[in-house]
């Protein structure tokens, strides 16, 4: 298996994938339609991401807004914090060879600040071409939200969405960061980067460009997780009722801030 990884630092880097090969005869990135990308054509794709996306970033500025009160007064996170004694849940090896009889750790709960943390929030996975742009178009404004939650508690987010398929031989992996955690949010170009014509016209044209790609866009591959990485499947975020996406949202803050939901 081969396996590549392409790392797109920001816009530009995204938008550059280079020439199509001459061999290839798939063309969705160009002749994909309105109800299965989002837009009329590859170039309407690129006006949206370079502009914004200002709907999704309505709705998910309302999604955020929806988060109960205590959610959004909490300034601190419950954080399990190490506590040495002589006995504990695991052996500090250090503290016993060094003769010390507080050598045991137990990790007990410790509130800490909230605010100065940095998150990823990693949108990831392949959709499967049945899967509606609706779906796609719901699941980026819920991430967004997600974004935009934390970052209103004081809480740095890095947001990068990964494109992962399997063809032939090769394993691709196309990743988009779309924030660094120390540049502002821009929710318009944010949400607009996780829009299904990004899936469905650029990420295609990126396959494209490779000669070995097979009469179709491949099936799922793997998406590349680090520690800390906050992961959300595409495919799932869609499906949720709009009725259930602020409980959701109360979970993920729940997740990342150990806030009650």
């Amino acid at each position: 298996m081969n396996r590549i990884t392409i790392e797109c630092d920001g816009l530009t880097a995204f938008l550059s994938p280079g020439p199509r090969k001459a061999d290839v005869s798939l063309r969705s990135s160009e002749e994909g339609t309105l109800t299965f990308t989002g837009t009329s054509s590859y170039a309407e794709t690129v006006t949206l991401l370079r502009a914004g996306w200002p709907a999704g970033a309505d709705q998910a500025r309302a999604l955020s807004a929806q988060l109960s009160a205590d959610t959004a007064d909490a300034v601190t996170a419950e954080r399990p914090a190490p506590v040495w004694d002589v006995a504990g849940d695991d052996a500090d090896v250090s503290r016993f060879l060094e003769g010390e009889p507080e050598n045991m750790v137990a990790w007990m709960p410790e509130m800490v600040p909230a605010a100065g943390r940095v998150v990823r929030l990693l949108l990831g996975g392949r959709v499967v071409f049945h899967v509606g742009e609706e779906i796609m178009k719901a699941a980026a404004v819920m991430v967004a939200a997600a974004a935009d939650a934390l970052e209103s508690r004081g809480v740095r987010v890095e947001v990068v969405v990964a494109y992962a398929t399997m063809f032939g031989k090769t394993h691709l992996e196309i990743r988009h960061r779309l924030k660094a955690a120390e540049e502002a949010l821009d929710l318009p170009r944010v949400v607009a980067g996780m829009h299904p014509s990004a899936f469905r016209r650029v990420v295609f044209r990126w396959m494209e460009t490779f000669p070995d790609l097979t009469g179709s866009y491949g099936s799922g591959g793997t998406v590349t997780v680090t520690e800390g990485d906050v992961l959300f499947d595409i495919n799932r975020l869609g499906v949720i009722k709009p009725a259930d996406r602020p409980a959701w949202l109360r979970e993920q803050a729940e997740a990342v801030l150990g806030i009650p939901a």
